[in-house]
């Protein structure tokens, strides 16, 4: 296998989140969270199918321990089912662009998990590294609140900026109980296997969630919807099946540190397309705070 495969991978990674995450805003403002949460993890439930077919021979996962389905379909409800919901209603409120940026902080939150049950303690380096990750995206949120986010359209009113704020940190917890919940299970089992459950396991919840909420009819408008549906299929390629696929390939084949450094990338290299396809107004102190945040997060390499 080439040498930092893994490493590669979790760039990656980035690189496609970033493609979902651009296209997945426009998809939310034009169809609705729920419609995009739901059609994302359908489609990406089909196209992993068609990979797992093939690469194994057979369309769905098999050869997992019952602990593995345990472990990675809970990862799925958490990560795609909690974490999106709160994530795509920032995507609305506060853009892509600082929401990804929120999203970062799932990495220390993630660091602070494994010491709590996998008894992981953090280096020197890494708690500054956690600290500076911490502090820029401080930064980069009262940026935003004062001049370049409102200004541009978005998060009208404190009460909506703060509210979009606010469902970006959870997200970043939910993302982070996923990943913890993916490193226990994930040990053996393929990266598509490991997909494939947390995608159905979203699926069901997705489904039970419209059902319950009456929001059905949202889900069946956006099918209506040609250029809707054509935005959530183009990034669910990109998002559940590419960058997750990614994602897991990552964490088998390198280290955990490394692989949230480089896969939480995003939020820098989201800033010129924000500002070329939306026409994003990105003051100096939110790119100066994006990028201490990433500084940060790449102590995690040392620590």
């Amino acid at each position: 296998m080439p040498a930092h495969i893994g490493e590669l991978a979790a760039l990656g990674t980035a690189v496609s989140w970033t493609v979902a995450a651009l296209i997945m805003e426009k998809a939310v403002k034009r169809v609705g969270v729920m419609a995009v949460n739901t059609l994302k993890v359908t489609f990406g439930s089909l196209y992993l199918a068609a990979l797992a077919f093939f690469l194994m021979g057979s369309p769905v996962p098999h050869g997992l321990s019952p602990s593995a389905w345990g472990f990675l379909g809970a990862s799925g409800l958490v990560g795609f089912v909690v974490g999106d919901y709160f994530l795509l209603h920032a995507y609305d409120w506060i853009g892509s662009r600082l929401s990804m940026l929120l999203m970062a902080l799932s990495v220390p939150f993630t660091a602070l998990g494994a010491f709590a049950v996998f008894g992981e303690a953090p280096g020197p380096w890494s708690l500054a590294g956690m600290a500076l990750c911490v502090g820029g995206i401080v930064l980069t949120v009262f940026a935003g609140n004062r001049a370049g986010t409102v200004a541009s359209g978005l998060g009208k009113g404190n009460g909506r900026y703060w509210k979009g704020i606010i469902y970006g940190i959870l997200s970043a917890i939910a993302m982070a109980v996923a990943t913890l919940l993916t490193k226990a299970g994930a040990s053996g089992v393929s990266s598509v296997s490991a997909t494939q459950v947390r995608i159905a396991s979203a699926l069901a919840g997705f489904l039970a969630f419209a059902l319950a909420t009456g929001k059905g009819g949202e889900i069946v408008s956006a099918v209506r919807d040609r250029k809707g549906l054509r935005l959530i299929a183009t990034a669910s390629i990109f998002g559940p099946f590419v960058g997750v696929g990614l994602l897991l390939f990552a964490i088998q084949h390198a280290a955990a540190g490394v692989v949230s450094t480089l896969s939480s990338l995003t939020p820098v290299l989201i800033i010129p397309p924000s500002v070329l396809i939306f026409g994003r107004r990105v003051g100096a102190l939110e790119i100066v705070g994006s990028c201490a945040a990433v500084a940060g997060l790449a102590l995690f390499f040392v620590g």
